[in-house]
């Protein structure tokens, strides 16, 4: 029983007690002044009725505080790290369809039971910030109904809302950090469903969000990544309206050789307009990387987002940046980060090891092998306009020494993600 209801079940009994007593003396009678007990009677039970009305109000504002109090929670945890392998563990689903349903029910079930107090709700966004991660694993495959993803997404950030709106309802002291992380959220979600529909124009909601108030090392590397991104994606827009290229996949050989064809054109204030957000996007990338030094993960999509900004920068002025250290940086990080998951995903160790194949491995496994496409598509552009370098490597082996078959029998498949396909025929294409 709580202590708040043991008061009150105390206070009831002498009050009862007392009106017992009461109605046993009026009957009695023995002696006594009936009109000067009674007075006193009153008496006593006004200062019951006091001492009640000073428990509930104790008891209430325990009770605020117990809801309101953010003493250790996990948004102020500057050594927080992502639990990759825990969450390539938990979400075992064989698809995208699956793996959207468990996903967002779990996420729905923390919202509805365990996000009643704010150290609570605390934790529940930071699964939130966890699990962003895995959002392109759904909305970038194959099989995933974008219109359903959009509605259940726009569901749990109303349910986001409301709970946000009945905390603040009780006090709205100790929320900052809960108020930023849900703005971070919604902007990477914002940027996230401008990228799925190929949508270079961002909107900047990003730049609503007080980064420098985060603590948590998670939530500062994915503010800085996406911020960077949100710059990149502003120059890369303003580069593509500028050349006319907004219709083509820009990290194509296509998409690479017709940029490329055309950059000398670009007038020079454009040209100073496209450097400037994508140096901004370098700076964001570096802090990113700073924070994210004990990470698994994000390095390897930091790194990534810095190549291909670095390597844009190249193209369009006379810096001679290092975009390929980037890569293979990127190229690293995820692939260890997938020895790490086939490692999680291993199953009767004791007999023939079996790897559990999931979507979420899949998902991993594309991201790796996307790196190593992209590095590819950018040394083949590379050397069509006269910069030989870079050698070609692709898994250890120079592309340069195999023959087509060899290549082809190289290549890794990721059924559920198109693009790979489709940038694997690109460099055959290419190169032989």
């Amino acid at each position: 029983m709580k202590k708040s209801n043991a008061l009150y079940a105390v206070i009831f009994l002498l009050v009862l007690l007392s009106c017992c007593l009461a109605i046993w003396v009026y009957y009695l009678k023995e002696g006594k002044d009936l009109l000067n007990f009674i007075i006193s009677m009153v008496g006593f039970c006004i200062a019951l009725l006091a001492l009640f009305i000073a428990l509930r109000t104790y008891t209430s504002i325990d009770s605020v505080n117990n809801i309101t109090k953010m003493d250790g929670n996990i948004l102020d945890n500057e050594r927080y790290v992502v639990s990759l392998p825990e969450l390539i563990d938990k979400f075992r689903s064989k698809n995208e369809i699956q793996l959207e349903g468990e996903l967002f029910e779990s996420i729905e079930l923390r919202l509805k039971k365990y996000s009643n107090t704010a150290v609570l709700f605390a934790e529940t966004l930071q699964y939130l910030i966890d699990v962003i991660v895995i959002f392109p694993a759904i909305f970038n495959a194959v099989n995933t109904d974008k219109e359903y993803y959009k509605k259940r997404m726009d569901r749990i950030l109303t349910m986001i809302d409301k709970k946000r709106d009945s905390l603040h309802s009780v006090s709205r002291g100790n929320s900052i950090q809960i108020t930023e992380s849900i703005k971070l959220f919604k902007a990477v979600v914002a940027y996230q469903k401008f990228v799925a529909d190929n949508n270079f124009n961002v909107h900047a909601s990003l730049l609503h969000v007080r980064g420098p108030i985060l603590r948590n090392s998670v939530t500062r590397t994915i503010y800085h990544n996406y911020l960077g991104l949100y710059y990149n994606k502003k120059g890369m827009h303003l580069l593509r309206e500028s050349l006319c290229t907004a219709s083509v996949d820009i990290l194509s050989v296509a998409g690479l050789a017709l940029v490329g064809s055309k950059v000398k054109w670009l007038l020079p204030s454009v040209k100073a307009d496209v450097l400037m957000y994508l140096w901004f996007a370098c700076d964001h990338f570096d802090k990113a990387l700073e924070i994210s030094t004990e990470d698994l993960m994000w390095p390897g999509f930091i790194n990534y987002n810095k190549s291909r900004t670095l390597y844009f920068i190249n193209m369009i002025s006379d810096s001679t940046e290092n975009w390929v250290d980037a890569m293979d940086a990127a190229i690293l990080y995820r692939s260890r980060l997938n020895v790490l998951i086939d490692e999680v995903l291993t199953e009767n160790r004791s007999d023939t090891p079996k790897v559990i194949n999931t979507h979420l491995k899949h998902f991993f496994t594309h991201q790796e092998e996307l790196a190593r496409l992209v590095k590819l598509n950018l040394i083949i552009s590379d050397r069509a306009r006269g910069i030989k370098k870079h050698s070609m490597l692709y898994r250890g082996a120079n592309i340069d020494n195999l023959q087509k078959q060899q290549l082809v029998e190289l290549f890794v498949n990721c059924d559920s993600f198109t693009k790979i396909e489709s940038y694997q025929k690109d460099v055959i294409q290419a190169l032989f």
